[in-house]
């Protein structure tokens, strides 16, 4: 399905050829994709317009000369550069991959390159809430996109069990703990609330939680190993959460392996020249930034390491296995992430590190905390979504399935934060995460049961003919489809998943246009073969981007 891709290539490479023989300058080319009716391929010239301080209607007429075998026409409107393709010869070479390798048409070719994501890594102090549920979401999404597209993907989940948080989480278990029935990181989380309540209040006082943290630093091992077991509890049951909405993990690194393994301290040695010792005893660096230099502290004066020390560890450890590196983070980790990606280019100058920003899900009386209580969490919201899916599915079938409700209620909850772009705003309002009509899951998993129902009532004989496409309709869809690489290609390379949901948003309708304009079954034999290609085409494709989305396709709906 590389044909578009090379249509956009040589667009580029003869723009670009073109501007420095007119006017004399270098310029990285931009295709875009026009909205329908606007040709099929664009190039904006807006700034080339603001460089050249020409209009974009006199810059238009010197690059609308180009001359390529597969355009059509070149139009001008407004300030863009409009190319109408020949799209018989894609549309044939696609229909006739796809008969020959069926799903395979969709495959990316292998790379030798490798990336490992960090997601979710949410301490192991609580469930999830759905504050955070964007994280593992984005995470896993861009795992799926990268794997997709050919690199070897490695995940991780890093637990934070040196740090403050799970001190506290500790030192309320420790005083708390009583047996009780139920999911275990429910029960624990309110002991780690009770801690940080009797924090607040001076129940306790900073010293008896600077203690476990020394504990943990000297590497005693067996209170490491002690600490572990209870977080454990905490983990099992965030995996199970995340298993519902098909979020898992290839490795959970944890973070007193650092501490364990002399990397901590390692820090210290490669960053030797730069620290500074405060008058207290505490050790920093400083590092440049727009106001001027930024102290970033180490080690405490008792010379236990803080967070910032064991991420830089962390990530010499990553950078020990690619260079290619992706971190997953709420909004709130912006200054800390820009200032550690920052030093390690410093440390590695062939380091490729990614950090993809993330705005929290906010409830609409304001910002979810775990430690303060104020959550909803990720069950909860999964639980309703069940709920809510099994009174759906009673109501317009009369049957109970259990199996289904979780498939579509699940999927809806994911598919509803991943359509949002990573960086806005999101808050949480069950109306619109459990909406089940629109650009939603269900939407995409009724359109591809309706798909797959054609194709169990009568199968795709194979035969297609681009001179019995009759209808606007069957030639539109199609065209969609041929951009099916470029936007998969385009949200891994800009680490933007949302650009796949509407995508396949967009597919659905079109399919459903078709289905409502053009008949299938009930068409002429000619006409019948070529529409239930159209149909087996649109199934493999919804069902592959629903795989990459990791949303649920149940046969029925």
């Amino acid at each position: 399905m590389e044909g578009i891709e090379r249509y956009i290539s040589q667009i580029k490479i003869n723009l670009e050829n073109n501007i420095e023989k007119i006017y004399g300058i270098k310029t990285d080319v931009n295709i875009e994709i026009p909205p329908s009716g606007m040709g099929d391929l664009s190039y904006p010239l807006f700034e080339l317009s603001k460089i050249l301080k020409k209009s974009p209607q006199e810059i238009g007429k010197d690059l609308s000369k180009i001359k390529l075998d597969f355009i059509r026409e070149s139009k001008i409107s407004g300030a863009y550069l409009n190319f109408y393709i020949d799209l018989e010869p894609l549309i044939k070479d696609f229909m006739e991959k796809l008969k020959k390798e069926k799903k395979g048409v969709l495959s990316f070719n292998k790379t030798d390159r490798k990336i490992l994501i960090e997601h979710t890594s949410a301490n192991p102090t609580g469930p999830l809430h759905v504050g955070r549920a964007r994280n593992p979401i984005i995470g896993d999404t861009l795992a799926r996109l990268y794997r997709k597209i050919g690199f070897d993907v490695l995940t991780h989940y890093y637990i934070n069990d040196a740090g403050r948080q799970a001190a506290i989480m500790i030192n309320g278990y420790e005083r708390y703990h009583e047996n009780e029935n139920g999911r275990e990181d429910h029960i624990l989380v309110r002991y780690y609330q009770m801690a940080s309540k009797d924090l607040e209040n001076m129940k306790i006082n900073e010293e008896d939680i600077l203690k476990i943290i020394k504990e943990i630093e000297s590497g005693n091992r067996e209170y490491i190993m002690k600490i572990r077991y209870i977080l454990n509890k905490v983990l099992d049951g965030i995996k199970e959460t995340l298993n519902k909405i098909n979020v898992s993990h290839d490795e959970y690194f944890w973070e007193t392996d650092l501490i364990l393994n002399g990397m901590v301290r390692e820090v210290e040695e490669i960053l030797k020249n730069r620290i500074r010792i405060d008058d207290d005893g505490s050790k920093y660096i400083e590092l440049d930034n727009p106001s001027g230099k930024e102290k970033i502290y180490l080690f405490r004066k008792d010379g236990t390491s803080l967070y910032f020390t064991r991420d830089i560890a962390y990530h010499i450890y990553k950078y020990r296995i690619t260079k290619n590196i992706v971190n997953v983070l709420g909004e709130d980790h912006k200054m800390h992430g820009e200032a550690l990606s920052n030093l390690l280019k410093e440390i590695y100058d062939d380091i490729n590190i990614e950090n993809v920003y993330y705005a929290f899900v906010n409830l609409p009386e304001g910002r979810m905390s775990t430690r303060s209580g104020k959550v909803v969490f990720l069950d909860d919201l999964l639980d309703e979504a069940k709920r809510r899916s099994m009174e759906e599915i009673k109501s317009r079938r009369n049957i109970v399935d259990e199996n289904l409700a979780e498939m579509i209620g699940y999927s809806a909850v994911r598919y509803n934060i991943l359509k949002v772009q990573n960086e806005k705003q999101m808050t949480f309002r069950w109306e619109d995460a459990l909406n089940m009509e629109g650009d939603s899951s269900v939407f995409l998993q009724y359109s591809y049961s309706r798909s797959l129902s054609i194709l169990k009532k009568e199968q795709w004989s194979g035969d297609f003919s681009y001179s019995k496409l009759i209808e606007n309709e069957e030639i539109n869809l199609l065209k969609h489809m041929l951009f099916y690489p470029h936007y998969i290609k385009k949200a891994a390379y800009m680490f933007k998943p949302h650009i796949v949901a509407k995508f396949s948003y967009d597919l659905a309708a079109m399919f459903n246009t078709f289905y409502t304009k053009c008949p299938v079954l009930k068409a002429p034999d000619d006409i019948k073969e070529n529409r239930k290609g159209i149909v087996y085409a649109f199934n493999i494709m919804m069902e592959d981007l629903m795989d990459i989305m990791g949303l649920y396709h149940p046969e029925e709906i």
